[in-house]
């Protein structure tokens, strides 16, 4: 018998309820602890002795009397010097039937998360590997702009060297010319008064 079933047994009321109402309180006791070694132990030896030990029965005439009330209620049958009962056995084949569905369904539910588990790591896998390529892509054009050649500062002051060379050729043109200018102008009073001293020198 499975092991597991063997811890616990399914109790219909109504049906039992339905077997017991002629029988004593002593008879009702005897009967489930019948059904319990039964369920637990499977079939039972037709003895006497063995089922007044089941049972707690005291004599061997109640334990008589009680297999042959569960005989005629088609709790038990007596065949070949073995106590069996098929209404145990069927409740022990649906609980095995019962069990076998609910391992079954706990299989694919658990196969079920494991897919969905693997699916959504490999998904995850996946925007990581997105992710990594677009931050990569964005730092390459980060690098690139910053690798971008800036307007020559060389070029800027050479014009502005150039200006200010200009300038300053422009300015000391216009000093020269000035200054020649003014030296012209210093040699022209120079000869006149030159000139005004010999005339006066004449006269002495």
């Amino acid at each position: 018998m499975h092991k597991d079933i063997s811890i616990w047994m399914p109790l219909y009321i109504g049906d039992l309820q339905a077997k017991f109402a002629r029988m004593t309180a002593e008879q009702i006791g005897a009967s489930l602890l019948l059904m319990m070694d039964f369920w637990k132990n499977g079939t039972i030896p037709h003895d006497l002795a063995t089922v007044c030990s089941i049972t707690k029965l005291p004599q061997h005439t109640k334990a008589k009397t009680l297999l042959n009330t569960l005989t005629a209620l088609e709790l038990f049958e007596v065949e070949s010097e073995q106590i069996l009962s098929s209404f145990l056995t069927s409740l022990k084949n649906q609980a095995l039937q019962n069990q076998q569905m609910k391992s079954d369904k706990a299989k694919n539910a658990a196969q079920a998360r494991w897919n969905k588990s693997a699916s959504n790591a490999q998904a995850s896998t996946m925007q990581r590997k997105v992710n990594a390529q677009a931050a990569l892509e964005k730092s390459l054009s980060i690098t690139q702009v910053m690798l971008e050649p800036c307007p020559s500062s060389s070029s800027s002051s050479s014009s502005s060297s150039s200006s200010s060379s200009s300038s300053s050729s422009s300015s000391s043109s216009s000093s020269s010319s000035s200054s020649s200018s003014s030296s012209s102008s210093s040699s022209s009073n120079f000869e006149e008064k030159n000139e005004d001293f010999l005339e006066n020198s004449k006269w002495i």
